[in-house]
């Protein structure tokens, strides 16, 4: 199970009874269900990148002041990382092999990446990694993926399917999707963890 999937102690209802709203008035500034929004509060759903970001956002508070207590110790291993990866605009991927970093999520050929810009910044932290599941690279909505376009640049955002897009998740306005369709991308595979030294 992908630690997305996995239940996280949040402060939503915390911060929805703050500003006053229902589970109904969430639900509908965040485009989901309020059903799906009770059950994150309550911890009985995982609280996946998406929920966060689109949550915060019908708040109008970061990702992170959502987060609850640190959740029990996930089981962690190394994986490489071997490179930056645009949160921008498609930019050449740059590879620059810097060791191993912890994850407690990805496949067998998982390895990270560090964001360069902001495109991101709603659901990644400064100074995080990204960690970034290539066997993992059939696009589902709301899922993040780093992608490749026929020049060779990279970026990575939410995929959206109606219409077919990459999604930005930034607090810079500048930041727009990118339409899909158009040429053709390639998936490097879906974003599964993301990580930073305190």
């Amino acid at each position: 199970m992908a630690a997305g999937d996995r239940p996280t102690p949040n402060r939503i209802r915390e911060v929805r009874k703050e500003r006053g709203m229902t589970l109904e008035e969430l639900g509908e500034k965040a485009g989901m269900h309020y059903t799906t929004v009770a059950k994150l509060e309550k911890s009985q759903r995982g609280l996946k990148l998406a929920y966060l970001a689109a949550i915060a956002n019908a708040l109008n508070v970061e990702p992170r002041d959502l987060l609850g207590s640190v959740p029990d110790i996930l089981p962690m291993r190394m994986v490489p990382l071997i490179g930056r990866v645009a949160a921008g605009n498609w930019s050449e991927a740059i590879e620059d092999p810097l060791g191993s970093v912890p994850s407690p999520a990805g496949g067998a050929n998982a390895f990270a990446l560090r964001p360069d810009g902001d495109s991101m910044d709603l659901v990644v932290g400064p100074d995080a990694y990204i960690v970034v599941d290539p066997d993992d690279y059939e696009l589902r909505d709301y899922k993040i993926y780093a992608m490749r376009n026929v020049d060779g640049e990279t970026t990575f955002k939410r995929f959206r399917s109606d219409p077919p897009r990459l999604e930005p998740c930034s607090s810079n306005p500048s930041h727009q999707p990118i339409p899909l369709g158009r040429e053709a991308v390639t998936t490097i595979g879906r974003v599964v963890w993301q990580g930073s030294e305190l």
